[in-house]
């Protein structure tokens, strides 16, 4: 539920703060001050979204109608491709991606998303608003809004994020930085606790847990020879074929764990004829035969030559599922949601307040400089982090440094391709 503009004006009455900070605020400086002072301070706006953010809205806006009771299981899957015919139809130049590999992926992995996503067997609650209070050289009062929440069994109140985004940034210490959101909602969560089925719970740290689903990828669990589980993340459109090694030397062991067999019956065979075995022991061990012989009987239609085992591995990896594999290599397979936790605690807590009332304290000095323009400038835009600045930020095309940027590359790439007089001299053998 999004607070009202009155609302809001009530919570900073409340509070006595002319001013309520979203993270969004903080993530813009963090990215560019540049960017912060155009968009923050000089309120310069630009309508629309780019394929991201657009993909992005649309897919939390599925997953918690779902949850929300508002659709059906099998509904989620059409209401996406509905939408994907819509960002069709628009043809927006802004809505592009980078290249039609990319859209192609992101599109397929969000579609095995919606297809195949396990569900939350506990109660969820949505959009809910969070505040989180911190002290620096003033009062700084952050309100945002939590995409899912719950209790699990253990008690725990679980933050829940969904992200379309790549898995990429979310490791190390990356995933720290990354969490700094969730973190602040947590601090909020603990600060002033939740309404829960009508009453104010408390949760101290301990008791609250931070997660991302995601939605583009899928952990493919499994068996391993050694008796322990191996979790692998992959993308869902691709999760077969991240496993296609895997799924060859499961096919290619299938003689050599029928050899092993037949060796642990000729051991047993070899006990059983043994002077010393008493009848009640030959009675064991003709059962427990009996057993691995079942057991390579069970095997044995799956014995299979390299030209048939390519083609289930292509045909399983063009179909993205296992059902032309034999059924003991599907059942071997379990296929879940990639969650990625973010452990918290105490000091975690303390780090990521110290660090954001710093950052806080930081723009709100710059903001109070006659001449913002240079309180909020950056360095020129390089290549190697010139990522964001083409491909994600909304005010580019009003940004002198990205004009810069365009001028030098442009230029650069003139040069390339126009070679002065003696350089095409040369080119031709005519030097």
């Amino acid at each position: 539920m999004r607070l009202s503009y009155e609302q809001l004006n009530v919570i900073k009455e409340k509070l006595g703060v002319d001013k309520l900070w979203s993270f969004s605020k903080v993530s813009t400086y963090d990215q560019c001050s540049w960017l912060y002072l155009m968009k923050y301070i000089q309120k310069i706006r630009v309508k629309g979204d780019n394929c991201y953010t657009y993909f992005g809205s649309i897919a939390h806006e599925i997953i918690q109608d779902f949850y929300d009771g508002k659709m059906k299981y099998d509904e989620m899957l059409l209401k996406f491709n509905e939408k994907v015919v819509e960002w069709q139809v628009k043809d927006d130049p802004k809505l592009k991606f980078n290249t039609d590999k990319e859209r192609d992926g992101y599109i397929e992995n969000l579609r095995h998303y919606f297809t195949n996503v396990q569900t939350i067997p506990y109660k969820i609650t949505n959009e809910q608003a969070v505040l989180a209070i911190f002290n620096g050289i003033e009062k700084y009062a952050f309100q945002g809004y939590l995409d899912s929440e719950f209790i699990d069994d253990q008690g725990n109140l679980v933050i829940l994020d969904y992200k379309t985004s790549s898995i990429s940034g979310f490791t190390g210490k990356k995933l720290i930085e990354k969490a700094r959101q969730l973190m602040i909602y947590a601090i909020g969560v603990n600060q002033h606790g939740r309404l829960i089925e009508g009453k104010m719970q408390k949760f101290p740290i301990d008791k609250i847990k931070i997660r991302y689903d995601m939605m583009k990828y899928c952990n493919v669990s499994f068996l391993q020879k050694n008796g322990k589980m191996k979790t692998t993340k992959a993308e869902r459109r691709l999760w077969v074929a991240h496993l296609a090694n895997q799924l060859r030397k499961d096919l290619e062991d299938v003689p050599k764990d029928i050899e092993k067999l037949e060796k642990e019956i000729g051991k047993l065979e070899k006990k059983m004829n043994m002077k010393k075995t008493t009848p009640e022991d030959a009675e064991g061990y003709i059962v427990a035969i009996g057993e691995i012989a079942h057991d390579i009987e069970k095997l044995s239609p799956f014995v299979y030559d390299p030209i048939k085992i390519n083609e289930m591995i292509e045909n399983g990896t063009l179909e993205n599922n296992l059902n032309v594999f034999p059924q003991f290599i599907q059942d071997k397979y379990t296929v879940e949601n990639c969650y990625i936790d973010v452990e918290i605690n105490d000091e975690v807590i303390a780090e990521c307040k110290k660090e954001l009332v710093a950052t806080l304290d930081e723009i709100t000095l710059k903001t109070a400089e006659e001449d913002k323009e240079e309180a909020f400038n950056r360095s020129r835009i390089e290549n190697s982090d010139s990522y964001y600045c083409v491909n994600l930020c909304d005010l580019k095309e009003q940004c002198n440094f990205y004009k810069e940027f365009k001028e030098h590359n442009a230029m650069f790439v003139t040069k390339q391709e126009q070679p002065n007089d003696k350089e095409l001299l040369a080119m031709l053998g005519l030097s």
